[in-house]
């Protein structure tokens, strides 16, 4: 920032002693209003006043969207406005109009707490360059929250805002900042470097580092690396105290990791034998929607779960809906594996273009059956006798429907002008 300039005039006595909480009120407003602008305030001070004048009503001008070439970045972006070179006066560079624009945030938000005793929360990533083989813990992050709630319970929401930081890390920021450097490669800018910052820690003692200024409220960390959260959570989830973590989202993670950690020991050495609730996720080596069948082999039911291994020519139904379908169709067992193989290598949306294809040669109805009952079953839902109904009894059970309610209606009407014969 630049250093303050000395005001050439006395200071007026509205602001006699301008200390930055004790300034901001209706009556310090009104004085600054009504007074010349310039007149007793410093040059930052100036700065940060022209700067609220610029921003005022940003959120609401509907130009969020706005590109200065196709698929770009927006026309305020900071490298579309170069500096401005005059000798005699104060001005920023780039890189301080960049830092003092982050300062305004964190004190608009901090006096806002102040002023309605609320709490917030600030997890901001700027946009800066990155390799093709970047990763959440070289990113660095700036966080806000209340100081005084985080104070007084720095367990709790320490940990929350820290998995947060993660999760803000590993799910938002690496996939928009892919995006931001396509944008910044359509502009032809060339975006700033980036340091990571101190990292995010799951140790009760201190989740979050503390603020950059000792009197302040901002907060720089980085993420952890993916595995080393991972395992952190692991040595959390072994602790025998775990379950007296103040913090909910540590606690849920700890949760998570241990329902993983249970899982038999044979499940993790051979990922194709199968140990699902679902007949019909048998088709999926690793219960994975969508994964390519490799291995024909499949478990069959013992008394201790899905344990027996059966031989690799045993056919097991695909789910009831299925069964039902291939029934009322009188298609025979031989087809099952053709509809294994049809689910791990076409899409749900086409399978009833298969069917009809000359391949299968079923008709439009018969088709249409067959796909919903296939799907219905995949999906993990139990008989539905609608998915196993042709259109066409679909249809008559609708027209019945509204016949019945058109002889209810005749019949009323009937009553009624009956009763009028009755009564005149």
């Amino acid at each position: 920032m630049t250093t303050p300039v000395k005001p050439t005039k006395q200071t007026p006595s509205n602001y006699a002693t301008p200390s930055p909480a004790g300034r901001f009120n209706l009556a310090s407003i009104a004085a600054l209003h009504s007074s010349k602008f310039a007149e007793g305030f410093s040059n930052n001070e100036r700065q940060a006043a022209a700067r609220a004048l610029l921003r005022h009503d940003v959120h609401i001008d509907g130009t969020h969207y706005q590109t200065r070439t196709p698929k770009g970045l927006h026309p305020s972006y900071i490298a579309f406005n170069p500096p401005v070179e005059q000798m005699d006066k104060r001005t920023l560079t780039q890189d301080d109009l960049l830092e003092a624009g982050l300062q305004d945030i964190f004190d608009a938000v901090n006096l806002q707490d102040r002023l309605d005793g609320g709490i917030s929360l600030i997890i901001r990533c700027a946009g800066v360059a990155v390799g093709p083989t970047f990763s959440p813990e070289k990113i660095p992050l700036d966080i806000y929250v209340t100081p005084r709630e985080l104070q007084a319970t720095p367990e709790r929401i320490g940990g929350d805002v820290a998995v947060w930081a993660q999760v803000f890390a590993q799910e938002f920021v690496v996939p928009h900042l892919q995006r931001f450097s396509q944008r910044c490669a359509i502009e032809r800018v060339t975006p700033p470097k980036c340091f990571p910052s101190t990292h995010i820690s799951l140790n009760r003692l201190q989740y979050l580092p503390a603020p950059t200024v000792p009197t302040g409220a901002r907060i720089q960390c980085s993420a952890q690396p993916s595995e080393v959260f991972a395992s952190n959570l692991q040595a959390c989830a072994n602790d025998s105290e775990a379950a007296s973590i103040p913090s909910a989202a540590i606690r849920e993670g700890v949760i998570l990791t241990k329902s993983t950690s249970t899982q038999p020991a044979a499940l993790a050495e051979a990922p194709r034998q199968l140990r699902q609730r679902r007949l019909a996720d048998v088709f999926r080596p690793s219960g994975n929607p969508g994964e390519k069948l490799t291995d024909p082999r499949i478990l069959h039911q013992g008394r201790d779960g899905f344990d027996a291994r059966i031989a690799p020519t045993a056919l097991i139904s695909i789910g009831p809906n299925t069964d039902a379908a291939l029934d009322q169709l009188k298609l025979g067992d031989e087809i099952l594996p053709k509809l294994r193989m049809l689910v791990s290598t076409v899409r749900s949306s086409r399978w009833e273009a298969v069917f009809r294809s000359p391949k299968w040669d079923l008709n439009y109805e018969h088709a249409s059956l067959l796909a919903k009952a296939l799907l219905t079953d995949l999906q993990g839902f139990t008989l539905n006798p609608d998915a196993v109904k042709p259109r066409s009894l679909l249809a008559l059970t609708v027209l019945t429907a509204i016949l019945k309610i058109l002889g209810i209606l005749v019949f009323l009407c009937a009553l009624y002008f009956f009763g009028l014969l009755f009564v005149y």
